[in-house]
């Protein structure tokens, strides 16, 4: 299995929050800017499939899952694609949590793209209770990419 890139530029994004939390002056600041907004640059270059795995990726681990969490519609002519991004660039599972009356056609997709549907699981949304601070839950399937 490959390394998931995703991780990588994921741990990247966090290292670079954590040092513009820590520059003590502007130029440090700008600099840690540059380097965040370089390295998205280089993601944009892999295409929009790439990217919106990303974006997915990013969320998902912001809200505490697992796994990237797919949770917008899908286009039929896009999930196959998805799906290939992922396989390709180290991600062996993820969870779909899209409410859309058109996701079990789009699960079926998946599992038609080389996926096995492993069940339901219970993730967080993006979504905060502003009570408690807390991700709201919500349910979706879980996929293997095989």
């Amino acid at each position: 299995m490959k390394d998931n890139i995703f991780e990588v530029i994921y741990s990247k994004v966090q290292d670079f929050h954590k040092k513009y939390s820590e520059a003590q002056t502007l130029e440090d600041r700008n600099k840690v800017r540059s380097d965040y907004n370089a390295l998205m640059e280089d993601v944009e270059k892999h295409g929009e499939h790439f990217c919106r795995i990303w974006r997915e990726y990013e969320s998902s681990k912001d809200c505490g899952n697992a796994y990237i969490d797919i949770n917008d519609v899908v286009w039929d002519k896009d999930a196959e694609k998805l799906i290939s991004c992922m396989r390709e660039n180290g991600i062996d599972k993820f969870t779909f949590s899209s409410g859309w009356s058109g996701s079990v056609e789009t699960a079926w997709l998946f599992q038609k793209a080389g996926c096995k549907l492993e069940g339901l699981v219970e993730i967080n949304s993006r979504i905060k209770d502003y009570m408690n601070d807390e991700y709201e839950k919500v349910h979706g399937y879980l996929f293997s990419i095989c």
